[in-house]
């Protein structure tokens, strides 16, 4: 086994066509189809599945595609040692809470330390973040609420409240009973996503299970509809607080304890840290430092 079959095999398992892998990398199909066959004989496992002429990667497969990535980068980290390590693409997944809150903040910090290091960003929901960082696409992710695992280090970077806010006077007052919780219409983020777990976890422990009316993957959504008066949503303070000054939103006391989320940078267990990659965290720790205040 050697390095380059690993960069090819590496290629096919993400076009999943020989042909385009071909295009890609300037070799002929015959030559991309006896690489992957003389890596699969090498470490002696099947790595694909053919099905309706497409190579589709089986669970070994998806395994050892891991690993190959990261030694990969770790190769092309030792190949390219000095200045041109900053050359390198860094890879960063987020998700879109923390997109909207700091990602522009900690790039634009990022690029006056490491202007020639291109960022190939992705700001999706956690689950698919946390799918990219198992399947090596992303270098580092920056996540709200997460949950420990045996797949991931996780640092905490920031924590902030998550308020309950909606239009003045929406209801006779701002402090809510548990009685008036199931009378109030709500405006929430997906299942799965963190402010929705957050939010179910809270209303578990008061005994009330809550059915939004309005249900959305954008909080740009929730946040117009909350501002139109058709109920109450949830948003972390930074997020809230323009709309809390601007008097367009008002804070609304839930019962039960206070709901409140940390967020964390986080890479694959036994993955090292660059100096360009700490950068970035520290960039992002600073920007949602400056968010919480």
């Amino acid at each position: 086994m050697n390095i380059r079959q690993l960069e090819i095999f590496t290629a096919v398992a993400e076009t999943g066509s020989i042909t385009k892998t071909a295009e890609q990398l300037y070799l002929s199909q015959p030559a991309i189809s006896k690489t992957i066959r003389e890596l699969e004989t090498d470490i002696g496992v099947p790595l694909f599945d053919r099905i309706d002429n497409r190579l589709h990667l089986n669970p070994a497969g998806r395994a050892f595609r891991i690993r190959a990535t990261r030694l990969l980068t770790e190769f092309h980290d030792l190949a390219s040692f000095g200045e041109q390590t900053q050359a390198l693409p860094l890879r960063v997944g987020t998700s879109m809470t923390i997109g909207q809150l700091s990602l522009p903040a900690a790039v634009t910090e990022f690029r006056k330390l490491y202007p020639d290091t291109p960022l190939k960003i992705y700001s999706e929901n956690v689950q698919r973040i946390k799918a990219r960082l198992l399947n090596g696409d992303v270098d580092v992710a920056f996540l709200e609420g997460f949950a420990s695992s045996q797949s991931f280090t996780a640092l905490p970077i920031s924590e902030y409240p998550l308020l309950a806010v909606g239009a003045p006077h929406l209801t006779p007052t701002a402090q809510l009973t548990r009685a008036e919780m199931l009378q109030v219409p709500f405006l929430l983020r997906e299942l799965g996503s963190t402010l929705r777990d957050h939010f179910d976890e809270t209303m578990h422990h008061i005994g009330i299970d809550i059915e939004p009316m309005l249900q959305s993957t954008s909080t740009a959504v929730l946040i117009n509809a909350a501002k139109a008066g058709l109920g109450l949503t949830i948003l972390p303070s930074p997020f809230a607080q323009p709309y809390l000054t601007a008097g367009t939103l008002q804070r609304y006391e839930l019962p039960g304890q206070e709901m409140r989320t940390v967020n964390y940078a986080i890479t694959l267990k036994g993955s090292a840290v660059n100096a360009v990659q700490q950068a970035l965290v520290d960039c992002f720790k600073k920007a949602q430092w400056h968010e919480s205040l």
